[in-house]
Parts: C-alpha cells; sequence; structure tokens
C-alpha cells in the first residue's frame, strides 16, 4: 500500500556525459560539462535506503587488519578494510538512524544469512514476499576446478583456516541491524515484491562495494534497474574495491559514483541527506 507523500528537498548530484569537445578528437569526453547538482524534492514515501554487504571485518579480534590478523583469509587481497571501518562506525550509523525517524524505509538486502536470515522481521518479510518465481533453468553449470583456479589466481584464496583463530562475533553497529519497520531481502523478486506493496520506486544505495556487489550481485542495482526501479548512490556512505592503479585517491570510487549517475540514477551526499532527514523528523515530531 503507498504511503502519504513525505518531501524534502535536498540536492541531486549529476554528471553532465554531454559536451563533447571536437576539436580533442580522442578526447573530446574533455568537454563534458561534469559533475552539477540541483535541488529537488525527494519523496521519502516513494524511496527506500538500502544497506547492502556492510561487513563487520576489521572490527573484530578475529579480522584485525594488518600483519598480526590471526585469519590468513582477511589477509592480502582485502585491502578495503580501513574504509569500510570508517563508513560503518562513523558515518552510517547517523544516516540510518536518521532515516527511521523521518519515515524513510530501511531495506538490508542481499543477504545471505547471520542475524538477517532469523528473527520476527525476516520472518514478517519472507511471508509478505510469498513464495518464489519459476526457478531459471536455462543456464550452464560452472566448473568449479575453473572457479577455484580463477580464485587462487586473483585473489590468493583459500588459505587454511588455523585452529587458534578466534571465534567471529558479530560486530556491525546496532544502528546498522534490522530493526523497527526495516525491511529484510535475500532475493531481487522478494526485494520487489516488498517495494511494490509500499509505492517505493526509487532506491538508494549504501554498502560495500559499489563496483562490485551494489552493482551486480543480488538485489543490486542490474537487478533493479531491470525491474523499473531508479538506483541512486550515498557519497560517504558506499566503499569500492580499489587495486594499485587506483588506491592512491580510490579512483575506483570516483568511477564508480560516475557510472552510477550515469547509467542507474543519482549521487547524494551523506551529510546533506542526514540533514534533511533530520530536519523532516524534527518536523515530524512536533
Amino acid at each position: 500500500m503507498a504511503r502519504k507523500p513525505n518531501v524534502i528537498s535536498i540536492s541531486w548530484h549529476i554528471y553532465r556525459h554531454y559536451g563533447a569537445d571536437f576539436s580533442r578528437w580522442r578526447e573530446a569526453a574533455a568537454g563534458f560539462k561534469g559533475w552539477t547538482s540541483e535541488v529537488r524534492d525527494l519523496d521519502l514515501s516513494k524511496t527506500c535506503l538500502a544497506l547492502m554487504h556492510f561487513p563487520d571485518t576489521g572490527l573484530t579480534p578475529d579480522t584485525e587488519f594488518g600483519p598480526d590478523c590471526p585469519n590468513p583469509n582477511a589477509l592480502g587481497t582485502i585491502e578495503w578494510i580501513p574504509r569500510t571501518m570508517d563508513v560503518v562506525r562513523f558515518r552510517m550509523p547517523g544516516l540510518v538512524t536518521a532515516a527511521r525517524a523521518a519515515g524513510l524505509q530501511v531495506a538490508h538486502v542481499g543477504v545471505g544469512g547471520g542475524i538477517y536470515m532469523q528473527g520476527p522481521i525476516w520472518e514478517k518479510c519472507v511471508k509478505e514476499a510469498g513464495d518464489p518465481p519459476p526457478a531459471d533453468t536455462d543456464y550452464i553449470t560452472k566448473d568449479p576446478k575453473v572457479a577455484a583456479q580463477h580464485t587462487r589466481d586473483v585473489f590468493d584464496l583459500p588459505r587454511p583456516d588455523p585452529k587458534t583463530t578466534p571465534p567471529h562475533e558479530f560486530a556491525l553497529p546496532k544502528e546498522l541491524w534490522p530493526q523497527g519497520d526495516d525491511i529484510i531481502a535475500q532475493h531481487p523478486w522478494q526485494l520487489h515484491r516488498l517495494l511494490q506493496k509500499r509505492g517505493i520506486t526509487h532506491i538508494i544505495y549504501s554498502g560495500w562495494a559499489l563496483n562490485w556487489c551494489l552493482w551486480f550481485s543480488p538485489c543490486g542495482m542490474c537487478d533493479m534497474d531491470r525491474k523499473g526501479y531508479l538506483c541512486s548512490a550515498v557519497r560517504g556512505g558506499c566503499v569500492a574495491i580499489e587495486n594499485a592503479e587506483s588506491a592512491v585517491g580510490e579512483k575506483n570510487l570516483e568511477y564508480a559514483y560516475w557510472k552510477t549517475s550515469t547509467m542507474f540514477g543519482y549521487i547524494f551526499d551523506l551529510p546533506d541527506l542526514t540533514h534533511a532527514l533530520r530536519e523532516q523528523a524534527a518536523k515530524k515530531a512536533k
């Protein structure tokens, strides 16, 4: 059931991907107008804030970021830990709290177990979403040996898990746990049905990693764009996977914001969005 309009005004950040400079020939894109913004209305009743794949890696003794980490699978390849720690500890709790207070739907999407797939909120969402559609059987089965070889080639994984590794205890801040009227979805069809019943047409994504899971994993932008949703992202609420060539300056993250803006939706700055939601919550409380 559609909810009552709940409108805030906020800057929508847009990449103006036009205005080619033909005199630059191969470098014609140098003439593009680039990033700009316009203050527009955002109807919270038709929008949700999606939290996707936020990790607690680095926040627990078994996943300490550094050479003394007792878990070898948390070493080497996962260069993103310092950045995700910053986002989950210091940036997202305030935004999620403000979203709930202002009446913006919070959705935990693409979940794969743990605290998400248990408890009354999960059970309620599973019941509401109903039975799955017929399974797609028109595909080939990936050769597990080829997949394993590719993982070893690219990520040097898996590594043996020593018996001395401390047990893992979930350590995300409580603000990021499902609560209240939040919704939870594992599959795109579940998320679509939950959003459709609420009259939501715009998904603003946050999480890890923007240039990986948020685009391509189940419930990510590729899935939901095909179902007709406008898919945007929170600048300051997303982390990207970086490499040797992109790490300085987080160039992959900047590319991912451009790609999201030009292919899927818009970009919203976390401080602006948090502030606008807090103001809206204060109005509602009067």
